[in-house]
């Protein structure tokens, strides 16, 4: 009776064990999904940034009405200091709508796109946001028009027709300043 006490306890021993490293396993290989993840968040950030900067600084330059001078400051948007410029635009460059989306600050609060990071015959999707806002001389918020712009990207995973929750707690953030060149 008391060999057969001991076996279970030695098999309850065990079992417990075994569960711990799997446990522990299973930690491990979720911790590098998420770096790996968080890899490719930061890439699609840096893609969708690239994309943006290369937009003209304001549609007065678009329009051709900015003559790079000082004076031009005047002639920049600004739609108060709520929301410094229009939102929810539908950027077709993000595939999102048929909003050209050809300055920096048709990005502010666009629809969020939803874009895909092929990696040979699987894929990941991500949702891209974006927020731009008049920055002053020391990069602080400020209501009112200046020569730099701030363009903040944050980027989450997404899984469309999927129950499964994000991978990444947060969302990847990449910010950068773009300036009027007079």
């Amino acid at each position: 009776m008391s060999q057969t006490l001991m076996a279970m306890l030695a098999l309850a021993v065990v079992t417990t064990f075994a569960m711990n490293v799997q446990q522990k396993h299973m930690h491990v290989q979720r911790t590098t999904i998420q770096r790996e993840i968080a890899e490719m968040a930061a890439s699609s950030a840096l893609e969708a940034m690239e994309i943006i900067r290369a937009r003209e600084f304001d549609q007065a330059v678009v329009n051709g009405t900015a003559t790079g001078s000082v004076a031009d400051l005047a002639l920049f948007s600004y739609e108060g200091s709520t929301d410094h410029f229009q939102t929810g635009r539908a950027c077709k460059v993000f595939g999102t709508g048929t909003d050209v989306c050809d300055d920096v600050d048709d990005f502010h609060k666009m629809k969020t796109a939803t874009r895909p990071f092929v990696m040979g015959s699987d894929t990941i999707f991500f949702h891209i946001d974006v927020e731009v806002f008049y920055v002053d001389d020391s990069f602080q918020r400020y209501n009112g028009r200046t020569f730099h712009k701030q363009v903040t990207v944050r980027v989450q995973d997404a899984w469309p027709d999927s129950s499964r929750s994000p991978f990444l707690l947060i969302p990847i953030t990449l910010s950068r300043v773009v300036s009027y060149d007079f």
